[in-house]
């Protein structure tokens, strides 16, 4: 027997002439299927792969229901919310346009200062037509003769709201706007106050409760004429029948105590000064600041006119 060692791959004996193929490898060969013929006795093997094989993936669990939903949730909760914001837009976008234009002309009228140059309410004629003339948008004639300012701030939110509060003794006649701003019970309620004013003593106020951007419209709580103390109603009908101009100025509020306002005068030819404040009961009273004062001035302004009318006529020569 002949031995013959083909390098270290395999080791071919002959025996009775045929030739026997052993591997010396411990893996096992693969016979492979050749495409070419091979000489007799000769076949083709396969090498196998010195490479280990790779160790098989650990997949991840697959995640729960709920955890799915979540993912879906965080990725389209953007666009969800538009919709949404779209949607409540289009339903009540309207409604909180019309409010905040509502609370605009409130908040100019409880913040409204009155021009302080000219008066709001004249009595005489001749001055009444004088200011029409000179402000046809500002001023209005009225059926007595005289001419009065209503604020444009106040006559848009009456508009805005509801028809303007009139003073039921004479219903339709053109009152001038002598206050508007903002005051404050003495309890803190914030109120807007409003207040017309004639020269011959009906000064109706209106006293309404701001809107906020929730809820209804403003909301009027009292309307009608401050009541009088004793000492100002027997000042004032100490001038009734004289005779002189009478007109009213734009009212200022009191920077010391947010419940009062003043709002100079004169009736009659004597000027004063009126004092306002709104109460708890969110009503609102006047008294005449220095009645002693304005009844020496009406006294003066009285003996004047007496005397003037004592004065003999100047004699007529031919």
């Amino acid at each position: 027997m002949k031995c013959k060692c083909i390098g270290s791959l395999s080791c071919t004996r002959e025996r009775a002439g045929v030739r026997v193929f052993r591997p010396q490898f411990a893996e096992p060969f693969h016979i492979l299927q050749s495409p070419h013929p091979l000489p007799h006795g000769m076949i083709a093997l396969a090498m196998p792969d010195p490479t280990p094989a790779p160790a098989p993936l650990d997949y991840a669990p697959r995640p729960s229901p709920r955890r799915r939903w979540l993912r879906k949730l965080r990725r389209w909760w953007p666009a969800g919310l538009l919709m949404v914001l779209a949607a409540l837009a289009i339903l009540y976008g309207p409604h909180f346009w019309r409010r905040w234009k509502l609370i605009q002309l409130q908040e100019a009228c409880m913040t409204a200062k009155l021009p302080g140059d000219r008066v709001v309410y004249e009595n005489d004629h001749i001055a009444a037509l004088t200011l029409v003339a000179a402000r046809p948008t500002e001023y209005q004639l009225t059926r007595f003769g005289g001419a009065g300012r209503i604020d444009p701030r106040w006559a848009a939110l009456a508009t805005a709201v509801g028809p303007l509060p009139r003073s039921s003794v004479f219903p339709g006649e053109v009152n001038g706007t002598m206050f508007l701003h903002e005051r404050h019970t003495p309890d803190g309620r914030r109120r807007l106050v409003m207040a017309e004013g004639l020269p011959w003593g009906f000064d109706p106020v209106v006293v309404i409760e701001p809107a906020g951007y929730l809820g209804g419209p403003p909301r009027l709580v009292w309307e009608g004429d401050p009541v009088r103390d004793e000492a100002t109603s027997r000042a004032l009908e100490y001038i009734r029948g004289m005779s002189g101009p009478s007109r009213v100025e734009a009212g200022l509020a009191n920077p010391a105590d947010p419940s009062r306002f003043t709002v100079p005068f004169m009736q009659n030819g004597v000027a004063g000064t009126l004092e306002y404040r709104l109460g708890d009961d969110e009503q609102v009273t006047v008294r005449l600041l220095d009645p002693a004062g304005f009844k020496a001035r009406a006294e003066a302004a009285r003996a004047a006119h007496q005397h003037i009318a004592t004065q003999p006529a100047p004699a007529s020569h031919p």
